[in-house]
């Protein structure tokens, strides 16, 4: 059983490792193409795919870890979900722009604050999560 779930999480890494190549691939198509879409539209399809690359990183982490240590912490989900949040807040923030005085406007001012509070909640308890590892 313990060999077929090294199996597993190595063939899990494996895929998360495909991926992240693909991810760099598409960045650099896309720093090619600043040209065609401008610079700032360039940056923010580039930020995008690097705060993907480190949600797959951080994947491929904490894979290492349970697989290392044989367990399982918070800590690496919480930095996972708070890269996520940011990369969400990122695509709306662009978005913003381009529904000012829509009625979608307002959906995306309320979703900016709701992942505002998400982002001080994945903050706090990625603080107290540390925290509880550093005492314990």
């Amino acid at each position: 059983m313990d060999l077929a779930e090294r199996g597993a999480y190595y063939g899990v890494a494996l895929f998360l490792l495909a991926t992240i190549v693909m991810v760099f691939v598409s960045a650099a198509i896309t720093l090619a193409d600043v040209v065609e879409l401008g610079p700032l539209e360039t940056a923010l399809e580039v930020l995008d795919k690097v705060l993907l690359i480190f949600i797959f990183a951080e994947l491929l982490g904490t894979i290492s870890t349970i697989v290392r240590e044989r367990e399982v912490t918070a800590e690496p989900f919480l930095l996972i979900g708070l890269i996520a949040v940011v990369r969400r807040i990122l695509a709306v923030t662009a978005s913003i722009e381009q529904n000012l005085g829509t009625p979608r406007f307002d959906d995306l001012i309320l979703e900016l604050g709701v992942l505002t509070v998400l982002v001080l909640a994945l903050a706090g308890a990625l603080f107290f999560a540390r925290r509880m590892l550093r005492e314990g």
